[in-house]
């Protein structure tokens, strides 16, 4: 009998309907750093971090939390099969894309598979409620099946920001802020920023570099990390890296940890829309690699071990300084 060939990538998309055990990730692979004569790691990057959301998987979840390991140090251990599809199918991912991202060649042991664990808070694009123009002329609608999608229309005033505004909204127990975003001409997002305590920013995401342009047929899926000690994230275009320099506010440092609004930074023309869905403040899992056990030309399955997920009663209970208890 001839070897069966398996459609991991069609496989996952049908399982996706029928248990959440199949579901999109975000890929993520720190910055690795030079080092000095004496072999010390300096601060100059030789290859940038790899953030890619959205990358479907099928994880099998054996252990997802264990509190008697928790007993020995901070976090909350846990072990999971997670199931890819072939190296050749995620190289050629739109994000992931070997013609330009020529350092991602493999996953590695000790890269991070990002699975989403709970919404912590929803920013709602099924009305134009919260939502109002900043320092540029914006009109807003809400769209698609059920609302699902919000559209900003620019005016005149074709430079500058918008924003969505929910005073006091939780957002304590998240550590990832996600949404997808697309335009219908040409527009660029210049950055993203969230305020807490009135005008106070928490959170400020921007582009060290020119504001790039988003993409008109596909969704711009940007999931970045919202954890003490950031200061750089990336968001992946067709295997392009674009920078984006992080500056954590004072609101944050201090213990406020209610929401107050989200600002997007835009660059655009007159007429051009803007889409945004998906917008979520989430709590991540995040899972690190320990073993390959198959590699083929089908499917590649990983045993990972959980490596970070405090408990949020503790975390609400002492703030900022939760891991100071």
């Amino acid at each position: 009998m001839g070897k069966i060939g398996i459609n991991m990538s069609g496989l996952l998309k049908k399982l996706s309907f029928r248990t959440g055990q199949s579901r999109k990730i975000t890929y993520y692979r720190p910055p690795i750093y030079g080092k000095d004569d004496y072999g010390v790691e300096n601060t100059t990057i030789k290859s940038n971090e790899i953030n890619v959301p959205n990358v479907p998987a099928y994880i099998r979840n054996i252990t997802d939390k264990n509190y008697v390991l928790e007993r020995g140090g901070h976090n909350i251990t846990g072990k999971a099969r997670i199931y890819l599809p072939n190296l050749t199918t995620l190289k050629n991912y739109p994000n992931l894309n070997q013609d330009t991202n020529d350092l991602f060649n493999d996953i590695t042991g000790f890269d991070t598979l990002i699975d989403y664990d709970r919404t912590v808070f929803t920013v709602p694009v099924s009305s134009t409620t919260g939502w109002a123009e900043g320092t540029m002329d914006t009109t807003f609608s809400a769209e698609g099946y059920g609302g699902t999608t919000l559209t900003a229309t620019i005016g005149s005033t074709a430079e500058g920001t918008f924003t969505y505004t929910d005073y006091g909204a939780n957002i304590l127990e998240s550590d990832r802020l996600t949404f997808k975003i697309k335009g219908s001409g040409t527009v660029s997002l210049a950055g993203f920023n969230v305020y807490a305590s009135g005008t106070t920013s928490a959170w400020k995401y921007g582009y060290a570099a020119t504001p790039f342009v988003l993409p008109t047929t596909t969704w711009t899926v940007v999931d970045v990390p919202y954890v003490s000690g950031t200061s750089s994230s990336s968001v992946y275009i067709s295997g392009t890296r674009n920078d984006l320099t992080v500056t954590q506010g004072a609101s944050w440092k201090n213990g406020t940890f209610d929401f107050n609004n989200l600002e997007f930074d835009i660059e655009g023309e007159d007429g051009v829309r803007l889409y945004l869905k998906d917008v979520k403040f989430y709590k991540s899992s995040n899972w690190s690699v320990q073993k390959v056990n198959d590699y083929n030309d089908e499917y590649m399955v990983f045993d990972c071990v959980r490596i970070r997920g405090k408990r949020d009663k503790i975390r609400r209970a002492y703030g900022t300084d939760y891991n100071n208890p």
